[in-house]
């Protein structure tokens, strides 16, 4: 069982993480697609002949699934959200998801919804779906149970949170949200944008928290 983090093909592309395994595979988003080729080049040498079963995407946000629609069409994966950002990508909702912002836009695409408790096992990789909405209403957090990690996605980083000013953000929900996650025994990070850390990922957590004003 592997956690590759690809390399982004543009500096304002999500982090794109590949897990591998023993029985499945997932990518945890898709970056832009604005360089799609190079991307889909880092996933094959990840792949390294399988199959790719799951996309997971940690929220709406074009930087995080604009290279979505070209992803599927080339590995027939299954594409998953939390439910409140699955619904726009199902309707090609270029506004909400910021496509139009990013210069871009996407297509009606095949998403499923993905709930608060619900379990993707990969065979010797168990990812748990974790409803954390603040950065936008469908945000997830996606947790490997096997290697303790935690993908982020744009909820909080190792050096602040995310922001809350966009379509659906809600800072009140962020705070509930980071609070929530003070129960999860995780000790990796690897968030949506920056650096991935491998320990004392809650300490980044509880810093995050006092950066939103809540000292506990």
């Amino acid at each position: 069982m592997t956690i590759l983090q690809l390399e982004p093909a543009l500096l304002f592309d999500s982090n794109i993480f590949l897990i591998l395994g023993d029985e499945k595979t997932a990518l945890i988003d898709t970056g832009t697609g604005f360089q799609l080729d190079s991307t889909i080049k880092s996933i094959d040498k990840g792949l390294n002949g399988r199959s790719l079963d799951y996309v997971i995407l940690t929220h709406r946000h074009y930087d995080h699934i604009g290279g979505l629609s070209g992803i599927l069409s080339k590995y027939g994966s299954e594409a998953m959200a939390g439910e409140l950002d699955a619904i726009p990508l199902r309707e090609g909702d270029s506004q909400s998801t910021m496509g139009v912002s990013f210069g871009g836009s996407i297509p009606k695409m095949d998403v499923k919804s993905v709930k608060d408790g619900d379990v993707i096992d990969l065979g010797g990789h168990v990812l748990r779906i974790i409803e954390t909405p603040g950065h936008t209403a469908g945000s997830i957090c996606i947790f490997d149970e096997s290697t303790s990690t935690l993908f982020s996605g744009d909820l909080f980083f190792f050096d602040g949170v995310g922001r809350t000013d966009l379509p659906t953000g809600s800072s009140d929900d962020l705070i509930k949200s980071l609070i929530k996650l003070k129960s999860l025994n995780f000790t990796g990070l690897s968030s949506g944008h920056g650096p991935v850390v491998s320990n004392n990922g809650p300490v980044y957590l509880q810093n995050s928290l006092r950066m939103m004003g809540v000292n506990q």
